[in-house]
């Protein structure tokens, strides 16, 4: 009778122990303003395709490499770091009537879900770049809406790499395209992010 209440004992101990251990695992990694990281956004309009940058990238993200759909994590980037390599058109996307820098200063996303594909893992092996489909809330001009970004994660020890593509539109965001320059800016706008992040 012991012996039996002795193997109870010690299975309700690991089991009691496992979630600790795993959430020990996580790590969290940091986003620095360093220049290491990137957001590019892509207007394919009829007359024209801008193309705009920043790499004024700061966040944090954390993550479970036993089990990556447990990630957590937010990034924000600056409106006033944007660039399009023309100074007067980024002073109109600056400006009032496009991204309003003033009253919303900062572009953010925030992961909510992670969704791994059919034959997925849920654990990230060190130094291979593992698919994924991250869903988030995406905010800009003051305004959030969900997004689903795919994308790449690359892991190894004491950094993290992470690379997606999204979708967001002009239309969602509140933000009107002036009629002379409808054929030159696209409601579509195709985002993507290169992100570098460090351990704490």
């Amino acid at each position: 009778m012991m012996k039996s209440a002795t193997r109870v004992s010690l299975i309700l101990a690991v089991c009691m122990a496992v979630p600790s251990i795993s959430q020990a695992d996580a790590t969290t990694f940091r986003v620095r303003d360093d220049g290491k990281s990137r957001v590019t956004f892509v207007s394919d309009a009829p007359l024209e395709t801008m193309t705009g940058k920043s790499s004024k990238v700061t966040g944090s993200v954390t993550v479970d490499p036993a089990d990556i759909t447990k990630t957590k994590g937010s990034f924000e980037v600056p409106v006033v770091s944007l660039r399009t390599d023309n100074d007067l058109r980024d002073e109109h996307l600056q400006g009032d009537g496009w991204l309003d820098a003033k009253k919303n200063p900062k572009i953010h996303f925030e992961i909510t879900e992670v969704i791994l594909g059919k034959k997925g893992s849920r654990e990230l092996k060190k130094n291979k770049a593992t698919k994924v489909q991250v869903r988030g809330k995406f905010t800009a001009h003051g305004v959030t809406k969900p997004v689903t970004a795919n994308g790449t994660v690359k892991w190894s020890d004491d950094s993290l790499r992470i690379q997606a593509t999204f979708i967001a539109t002009l239309e969602d965001h509140h933000i009107s395209v002036p009629s002379i320059v409808r054929l030159k800016v696209a409601n579509e706008i195709a985002v993507s992010v290169d992100l570098r992040a460090v351990a704490k």
